[in-house]
């Protein structure tokens, strides 16, 4: 779904930062889906997320990765998702219709905790990789500098 695509850039950013072999995939387009994909292996993870309006691509893509034998990871809403029975091990948060947006407290909460555990042993690594870009951003004056303040 759409409203997947900020939790799947989201996830995207900060498990680039420590794995080299990220793929994000968000596509309109069913054969650029599977150029993404099609080199998924046994040893790999595929994780999915999807929310009500459901993709149909997602589905078919995770059908895909499931037959080249990836483990899945879903997130979405229910047991009855379409891609709940795809899935190896199965993530569920609501993402409730809050006027006319979908809430996604309750799923980026979710993906936090998995970039958390997908991290946490690479705690040295994930230190190092923030120190070097602090550097970098620090040379080059990417962002701008405040005083800390005190919460009073």
């Amino acid at each position: 779904s759409i409203s997947a695509a900020p939790l799947a850039n989201f996830m995207n950013f900060y498990l680039k930062m420590v794995y080299d072999n990220v793929v994000l995939i968000t596509s309109a387009s069913s054969s650029e889906e599977f150029e993404n994909i099609f080199k998924i292996k046994k040893e790999d993870v595929c994780i999915a997320i999807s929310f009500p309006r459901y993709s149909k691509q997602v589905v078919t893509t995770l059908e895909y990765a499931r037959d080249k034998g990836a483990k899945i990871i879903a997130v979405t809403d229910s047991d009855s998702s379409p891609i709940a029975p795809l899935a190896t091990y199965l993530l569920k948060a609501k993402s409730n219709m809050a006027s006319f947006t979908d809430s996604l407290v309750a799923p980026l909460s979710l993906i936090n905790a998995l970039i958390v555990e997908a991290t946490v042993g690479k705690r040295d690594e994930v230190l190092g990789t923030f120190a070097e870009l602090e550097s970098i951003w620090d040379k080059y004056d990417v962002y701008e500098k405040t005083e800390d303040s005190d919460d009073e």
